[in-house]
């Protein structure tokens, strides 16, 4: 549900990117993110830190579903890393048709690791965290980048170069700032609906077993 509101009001704000109706002046993906960019801090290396497997994605609501607790020797060769607000963009087939992309949040020592199949993608200038995950997670930008695909059947991935030579509209940061906003408040909204769903429940359980105790 989350996803088709926010992308319906990122349609609203920013308007069809492939047509660019808003005229936003355009610039390549690479040049306003860092893609795969490592850890650029010193980590010492009995730092705990944060693993998220692939299966850790939810691609429905592009979220982290939750991660392991690991120590910084143990993952620091093998796997991706990635730091607080990086955008994770899962590469290989069906991962990325599916939409497995999450912003990464709420990393121990802010600092992550993941799998391989991870490419990372790191706003460094006129982007913010949320408009590049909600960018990667249109259906038009995956089947572009499925078009891209290398390797074999079954081991097909989408190269770094797609992504570094992908022209986008930049809107300005004033208006991607409006998005966070909205994506911040959905996010409130939707937590608070939870909870009431939960509150509910636990009183509706509560009730039947006072019935069934003839407390009723």
């Amino acid at each position: 549900m989350s996803d088709g509101y926010l992308q319906s009001v990122f349609l609203e704000i920013f308007g069809d990117l492939e047509t660019n109706p808003k005229g936003f002046p355009l610039d390549l993906l690479g040049n306003v993110v860092r893609i795969n960019p490592g850890i650029d801090r010193q980590v010492a290396l009995d730092s705990k830190v944060s693993f998220v497997p692939m299966m850790r994605v939810n691609e429905q609501t592009g979220k982290i579903i939750s991660s392991d607790e690991k120590i910084f020797c143990e993952v620091s060769k093998g796997y991706t890393p990635f730091l607080e607000n990086d955008v994770l963009f899962a590469k290989i087939t069906p991962c990325m048709e599916n939409g497995k992309s999450a912003i990464a949040s709420r990393l121990i020592n802010g600092i992550g690791f993941g799998s391989t199949e991870f490419h990372v993608l790191r706003p460094i200038k006129f982007t913010t965290s949320e408009w590049i995950f909600w960018l990667i997670r249109k259906k038009e930008f995956r089947q572009l980048a499925s078009k891209s695909f290398t390797g074999t059947a079954g081991q097909q991935r989408v190269p770094t170069s797609f992504l570094e030579n992908f022209l986008v509209p930049i809107p300005p940061i004033g208006i991607q700032d409006q998005f966070v906003i909205s994506c911040k408040e959905y996010d409130q909204l939707l937590k608070r609906s939870i909870e009431s769903e939960r509150q509910t429940d636990m009183l509706f359980q509560s009730l039947l077993q006072r019935a069934f105790q003839g407390e009723l």
